[in-house]
């Protein structure tokens, strides 16, 4: 596999916040993993760096020694590193395992069932546990400025576009990362019955979706995930899923069987994090690093002192 690229930190290395503050919460009192050592990984976008800091900051207040290979370039990098041994843990999404790991066309109606048939089918195939999970899921969405004018402007629901792109082609140009682009849009456009033509379809990093849609240029319609706070800043209008194409996906740790076994006490610990991240929170911490300039490490840091996970510093 490719040679990862994460954020790399030293073993052990505490960034901004000094041992005192991470033994002085809850995890410490509760947990101990002195002596194990774990590398996290996490996605490239701001939602997936904030919890791999997240997961970060709390081993080591439990005690671990931890790697950072949090910000690999997309869930086929993240999920190979996972199954080769080169991370030991991320935070994956229910749907992402079901349609691109176990690959099936159609998702599990209802997001805990969802979550608890990828659970489940992964770890007998793979190997692969699921901890958690989270209470907030991360879905994709199509959007449109809010205020767009012309015939997009009138564009209220995602069935909507079948008209748009028989009656106004070339206003039917969409803005894609490459994984939405890779494994989303084919079926997208079977649902509604709609052909995005490829020369309107650009792919560019995921945040360049919300910018270049607000302004119109060069797409009208946008991938967005329904937990960015860009949607409200930027005022973005998420179409209506009228037939329930995209499902929430719960968020969960994911990490090898043979680390669960070492450590079972993970399996508390990612329930006890995920508890407390509802989807109020996780737009909270996004805005903060999308909107605000912090880091995820901030991020992270605000939402482990905040619960008392660590100590406030």
């Amino acid at each position: 596999m490719p040679a990862l690229s994460g954020c790399s930190g030293a073993a052990g290395d505490t960034g901004s916040v000094g041992a005192r503050e991470l033994r002085g919460g809850s995890l410490a009192k509760d947990f101990d993993l002195d002596g194990a050592e774990f590398t996290v990984g996490s996605k490239e976008f701001t939602e997936q760096k904030i919890l791999g800091k997240i997961m970060i900051y709390a081993l080591r207040a439990a005690g671990a020694r931890t790697a950072d290979q949090t910000g690999l370039n997309g869930s086929a990098i993240v999920r190979g590193a996972l199954k080769s041994g080169d991370v030991d843990m991320y935070w994956e999404y229910s749907g992402t395992g079901w349609t691109q790991f176990l690959g099936h066309d159609r998702p599990v109606q209802g997001s805990k069932r969802q979550y608890e048939a990828t659970a489940r089918e992964d770890a007998e195939k793979h190997g692969i546990e699921w901890l958690g999970p989270a209470r907030f899921g991360n879905q994709y969405a199509i959007a449109r400025a809010g205020d767009a004018d012309g015939p997009v402007g009138e564009v209220e629901k995602l069935s909507d576009l079948k008209r748009l792109g028989e009656e106004h082609p070339d206003e039917l140009t969409l803005c894609g990362a490459s994984e939405f682009l890779d494994r989303e849009i084919r079926a997208l456009q079977k649902t509604y019955g709609v052909s995005f033509p490829s020369p309107q379809v650009y792919q560019n990093a995921l945040a360049l979706n919300y910018v270049n849609v607000a302004k119109g240029s060069p797409c009208r319609l946008a991938e967005v995930f329904t937990t960015d706070a860009r949607l409200e800043s930027l005022d973005l209008k998420v179409l209506t899923d009228d037939k329930g194409h995209f499902t929430t996906e719960l968020a969960a740790l994911t990490l090898r069987e043979d680390t669960l076994r070492k450590h079972p006490e993970l399996r508390e610990l990612a329930e006890r994090l995920g508890r407390e991240l509802t989807k109020e929170t996780v737009i909270d911490l996004n805005a903060m690093v999308d909107l605000d300039g912090r880091t995820p490490d901030e991020a992270a840091l605000r939402f482990l002192r905040e619960n008392g996970f660590i100590a406030k510093g």
